[in-house]
């Protein structure tokens, strides 16, 4: 399974996602049999599939991994778990593209509220760098910057 996984990041970074998809696909089927649903590995495969999707411009399938991921992160880790805020941002990301800005928004504020309780702490055993967080806050301003957004207020990030 972790094989699979690591050839599909491989793919992924080398921007070859048809490829990429095709192991994670694989480990995903792997993973849901040996490990069950629960299990980090399987969600994990779950965001990959929605990312590859997402970069392929398949928003349909992408947002349909992200929201299985969602739910069972939901399920097994709890609301405020950062890696549950990773998938809320992932989500957003996808609503961002396909300007859908309402929704973006309600998404990616709401993994930025996770961050902030969470992840954005240096003490939190989760914590290894900023870059959801910044991912998150990037895509926030991202929102607010664009033109059919004009009219979503600001969040408040203090």
């Amino acid at each position: 399974r972790q094989i699979l996984n690591n050839i599909g990041a491989a793919y992924s970074d080398l921007g070859e996602y048809t490829k990429a998809l095709d192991y994670y696909l694989r480990c995903e089927s792997l993973s849901k049999i040996s490990l069950g649903e629960l299990h980090p590995t399987y969600t994990s495969t779950l965001n990959n599939i929605g990312l590859v999707y997402s970069h392929l411009r398949q928003s349909k399938k992408a947002l349909e991994h992200y929201f299985q991921c969602q739910v069972i992160q939901k399920a097994s880790l709890g609301e405020s778990h950062p890696e549950y805020a990773s998938t809320l941002n992932n989500i957003g990301w996808v609503y961002y593209h396909q300007k859908s800005y309402h929704e973006a928004r309600v998404f990616n504020n709401r993994a930025l509220q996770i961050y902030q309780n969470t992840h954005f702490l240096p003490t939190h055993p989760f914590f290894k760098d900023a870059t959801s967080l910044s991912s998150s806050l990037s895509q926030i301003c991202l929102l607010y910057t664009s033109d059919a957004a004009d009219d979503l207020l600001c969040v408040d990030l203090g």
